[in-house]
């Protein structure tokens, strides 16, 4: 769930400090609402109520997307002049989160670091864009009777790797050459793939890469 916290908001322009509500941890999968918010760039954004300027809370927050390997601790701006005090207060943060969410807490996530909203926001889109390529991949592989291998979020994210791989292996164990030849028909029907298409030429660049782990 997400939950919220009450700060003392100051005014840029110097009017008089008020009391308000701000989101201080969002789960990205259970308020889709909020991840619009986030992806807008407007989570926290405040009104003064003394001269109706807008203006962001000075305030972090942390958002929370397991299913796509995504925890990411989020400082004002203003904080990025002090990127190593904050990041510090980020792990010992991150440390004490986990105790507390226990087995909800993926054990491969590693928390991002961001300054201001713009960030986060970027990296969500990002995503978005490459999940409607995993699903246009998938149907189109579908069609084409290629087997499905998933791959953990986590490194899918960290390593540029898609989160859902074809190839023809079909039940058996994944293999280089099985890959490579999925991701040749795969292309072949759809050369538009380019997450794809990419991944493919990076297989053929490193042929003594290791493949990438299954997810289970």
């Amino acid at each position: 769930m997400s939950f919220k916290g009450v700060i003392e908001a100051r005014c840029p322009r110097g009017c008089e400090s008020f009391e308000t509500e701000i989101w201080s941890f969002i789960h990205g999968r259970r308020s889709p609402e909020l991840r619009e918010t986030v992806q807008a760039g407007e989570l926290n954004l405040l009104l003064c109520p003394g001269c109706g300027a807008a203006f962001f809370a000075e305030a972090a927050y942390v958002y929370f997307e397991p299913d796509d390997g995504i925890i990411a601790f989020v400082f004002p701006e203003s904080h990025r002049a002090e990127d190593q005090r904050w990041r510090g207060k980020m792990r010992d943060d991150f440390a004490a989160l986990k105790k507390v969410m226990g087995e909800k807490m993926p054990i491969d996530i590693e928390p991002e670091v961001f300054f201001g909203p713009d960030g986060l926001a970027e990296l969500l889109e990002a995503r978005d864009r490459l999940a409607e390529e995993v699903e246009v991949m998938a149907a189109v592989a579908g069609g084409l009777g290629l087997a499905l291998y998933r791959v953990p979020p986590v490194f899918s994210r960290r390593q540029g790797v898609p989160a859902l791989l074809p190839h023809t292996a079909g039940a058996q164990a994944l293999t280089r050459a099985g890959l490579i030849a999925g991701l040749e028909r795969l292309l072949a029907a759809n050369d538009r793939l380019t997450t794809y298409r990419g991944f493919l030429d990076s297989l053929r660049a490193s042929p003594k890469a290791g493949l990438p782990p299954g997810r289970f």
